[in-house]
C-alpha cells in the first residue's frame, strides 16, 4: 500500500479513539478499497484504518481491489459517497476536497453541480472559489481552523491578508482559543482596526500589552478573553471607550452609595441617564 498517496486523503484530524480500540480488539470489519498503480495500491477508502493497522502492525488486512481501475475523479467520488452520511466535514477538509477535484481536472460547472451538495454546499461559484482559497493558508492556521471548526465565513478575512499576518494571528489564536463567535468578533475588530489605521494586522496581534494576558497561565479562558476583548475594543472605538472611562471617573466623584444604581445607554446614543435609589 502507497502510503504516500494521499489523494483521498481529506482529514485533519487524528482518528478516533473508538476506532483505535476495535481494530485492536476485532480486526478491520469492513474491508479498506485499493486500486492498483503501478506495482503498489493506491487507498480509494480507508485511509484511518490502514493508519491505524501500520500503527499495530498488523501484517495483513482485508481490503477490496477494484479492477479495471478508476479514474481520479471516480476514485474521488467513491470516497466521498462512503463518508457522506457519517463523515462531518469541516470548511478546511471542503476546500481539501474541492481542490483535489479541481486538480484532477474535474470541471467547474461539475464541482458545483455535482460535489458541493454532496458536501451540504450551496451551489455557488463564489463559495467554490473562496473554500479553494483555503488551500493557499498555511498548514498550522488550517490544523487550527479545523481543530476548532471555525467555518468560512469567519475566518475569510484571512484571504486579504499576507502571510505575516496569518501566521500572527494563528499564534495568537492557539493561545487564546476562543469561540467561533469570539473569533468572529476579534477578526472583525483587527480587520477594521487595520484599515483604518492602515496598520498590518500582525502588529495588532503583537502589541506589547496582550502579550502578558496572552502567557499568564492562571486566568480563567473567560477572564483572557475579556481582557484582550477590552484592548481591542478600545483600539476599535476610541471615542466611546474615553466616554466610558470618563464616566466611571464622574461617577467615582459622586461617591454613590452601594444601593445606587445608574443605567446609561451603552452607545451613549441618547442624553437619557436612569437612576435606582
Amino acid at each position: 500500500i502507497d502510503y504516500d498517496d494521499q489523494l483521498t486523503c481529506f482529514t485533519f484530524s487524528d482518528p478516533a479513539d473508538s476506532l483505535k480500540q476495535s481494530i485492536e480488539e476485532f480486526g478491520i470489519i469492513h474491508p479498506v478499497t485499493l486500486v492498483q498503480v503501478a506495482n503498489r495500491f493506491r487507498i480509494i477508502c480507508g485511509h484511518r484504518r490502514v493508519k491505524i493497522s501500520s500503527h499495530l502492525q498488523l501484517m495483513e488486512i482485508p481490503a477490496r481491489i477494484l479492477d479495471p481501475a478508476p479514474n481520479d475523479e471516480t476514485i474521488l467520488m467513491l470516497n466521498l459517497s462512503e463518508n457522506q452520511l457519517h463523515h462531518h466535514y469541516s470548511d478546511i477538509e471542503k476546500g481539501l476536497i474541492l481542490f483535489k477535484l479541481s486538480e484532477v481536472k474535474v470541471p467547474e460547472i461539475r464541482i458545483i453541480e455535482k460535489y458541493m451538495p454532496m458536501l451540504s454546499l450551496e451551489k455557488s461559484k463564489k463559495l467554490l472559489n473562496d473554500h479553494l482559497h483555503t488551500n493557499q493558508l498555511a498548514p498550522c492556521l488550517k490544523t487550527l481552523l479545523h481543530d476548532m471548526n471555525i467555518p468560512l465565513r469567519v475566518f475569510s478575512v484571512f484571504f486579504d491578508w499576507n502571510a505575516q499576518s496569518a501566521e500572527a494571528a494563528e499564534r495568537f489564536f492557539s493561545l487564546l482559543r476562543p469561540g467561533v463567535n469570539k473569533w468572529r468578533d476579534l477578526l472583525e475588530w483587527v480587520d477594521e482596526i487595520s484599515v483604518r489605521d492602515k496598520i498590518s494586522p500582525s502588529n495588532l496581534f503583537e502589541l506589547p500589552e496582550l502579550q502578558p494576558i496572552l502567557n499568564q497561565n492562571d486566568l480563567s479562558p473567560n477572564v483572557r478573553y475579556d481582557r484582550i476583548r477590552q484592548i481591542f475594543h478600545s483600539r476599535r472605538y476610541p471615542i466611546l471607550s474615553d466616554l466610558r472611562v470618563r464616566l466611571a471617573k464622574s461617577l467615582d466623584a459622586l461617591k454613590l452609595d452601594d444601593k445606587t444604581k445608574v443605567h446609561v445607554q451603552d452607545s451613549f446614543e441618547s442624553d437619557e441617564i436612569r437612576i435606582e435609589i
